[in-house]
């Protein structure tokens, strides 16, 4: 099998050192690093003399023009990541959605459905605290007077992020309106280590994740953390423990889901103190939305308890709620059936992670194609897949996107 040749590995490469430091790769949104990675995508879409446009929620789109009068089929990813973030969560998605539309244009392909590669704005929720901020903007979900009233960790709000210099790109046209896209595709590295150990080097997507996000504040009573003894504490930090403990311990019961407690701040956070408050954050996921409202009443028993045993006060306040999302039939079978002449070993893989794709897809049919993590490592700086599986995936989008505009366009 021979791969037409992209720019996918280099402009990677580019994008990696933005934002680089010690631990891995910190782009939250709105930030200068990650300002840069969309005027460099900007930069590669005008070369390749595709349109560019963005919206109020920071969503960057590169369009090519199809034949017939149709919405477009949107493909892509996001362009930040979480703090110790690695080169390919994300970036990946949008670098291969714009080399697909390259070697789409260059063979002369005609598509009856204009083509958008989209760098998709703040899906890690890792300055705002709203995971797939811009495409839930973009498909409805989100107002933008919603997404304005985000404060994010450094204290600045979204709307003072979106005008400063860092915010949306001063010499791209913002555009309000959007019709309802005909398709979304999004290639993504698994993030998992299902496809590595079963030996697949592309994936098909079954189902996103569906998950849930509370922000809880923990008061307990500081004090001196030599004299104040154990027996009459209010300690904010063992009851959070304590929490988190049963949290992982229901989830192992259950099967089939994850939660993580990711996000402590403890104050006054000093060694020579007893811990007064904290507010934390839990995150609950599966592709059966009954285990997740199972975590959700785990945490609401557990705050329940503790105030009880421990004498502090619990607030539970929900972030996020998002469905478990099935990928579209007709267009799983049109991606299988595209990929299939590559000649690779392929597999169906449900995603534990969430992406843009989960809410596009309320609005439009959508599927997602998965390449191997080297080790089933993401969200770190040692995040790896390899140079032949990143071409890989590139070919078999490209493929996937004729088939689909084809596929929609017999029903059209």
């Amino acid at each position: 099998m021979t791969l037409a040749r992209t720019p996918v590995v280099a402009r990677l490469a580019e994008l990696a050192k933005l934002g680089a430091y010690e631990a891995g790769i910190d782009r939250g949104l709105f930030t200068a690093a990650e300002h840069e990675a969309r005027r460099t995508f900007a930069g590669w879409a005008r070369a390749a003399g595709f349109a560019l446009s963005q919206d109020r929620a920071g969503n960057l789109f590169a369009r090519r023009e199809g034949r017939g009068d149709h919405p477009p089929i949107v493909i892509g990813s996001h362009l930040d990541t979480v703090r110790t973030g690695g080169a390919y969560d994300g970036a990946y998605g949008v670098v291969a959605a714009l080399c697909a539309l390259e070697v789409i244009a260059t063979a002369g392909t005609v598509t009856e459905h204009p083509l958008e590669a989209v760098a998709w704005a703040g899906e890690e929720g890792s300055r705002f605290p709203m995971g797939c901020l811009g495409s839930g903007t973009y498909a409805g979900l989100n107002t933008l007077a919603e997404i304005d009233a985000l404060v994010g960790d450094d204290g600045m709000g979204f709307a003072d992020a979106r005008r400063s210099p860092s915010g949306l790109l001063p010499d791209v046209p913002v555009r309000d309106a959007f019709p309802r896209p005909a398709a979304c595709l999004e290639l993504h590295i698994e993030q998992g280590p299902i496809m590595e150990r079963a030996g697949a080097r592309l994936g098909v997507v079954t189902a996103i994740a569906g998950q849930g996000r509370h922000e809880v504040e923990i008061v307990g009573e500081p004090g001196h953390a030599g004299t104040v003894p154990m027996i009459v504490r209010h300690d904010a930090f063992s009851a959070v423990a304590e929490i988190a403990l049963a949290l992982e311990s229901r989830a192992l019961v259950l099967g089939e889901c994850v939660v993580t407690v990711g996000h402590v701040v403890v104050e006054p956070n000093q060694t020579n103190i007893v811990p007064g408050s904290v507010v934390f954050r839990v995150d609950a996921r599966s592709v059966d939305d009954e285990r997740v409202e199972r975590l959700d009443a785990e945490l609401r028993d557990e705050c329940a308890r503790v105030q009880i045993q421990r004498g502090v006060t619990a607030t539970i306040k929900p972030l996020e709620r998002r469905r478990a999302v099935p990928m579209d039939a007709r267009l799983r079978e049109a991606v299988e059936a595209a990929i299939r002449p590559l000649g690779v070993r392929t597999m169906d893989v449900p995603s534990g992670a969430g992406h843009d794709t989960m809410c596009v897809a309320t609005v439009a049919p959508a599927a997602m194609i998965f390449v191997p993590s080297q080790g089933g490592r993401s969200h770190v700086g040692e995040e790896y897949t390899k140079p032949e599986d990143l071409e890989l995936g590139v070919e078999a989008l490209m493929q996937s996107i004729v088939a689909v505009d084809r596929l929609l366009s017999k029903g059209s």
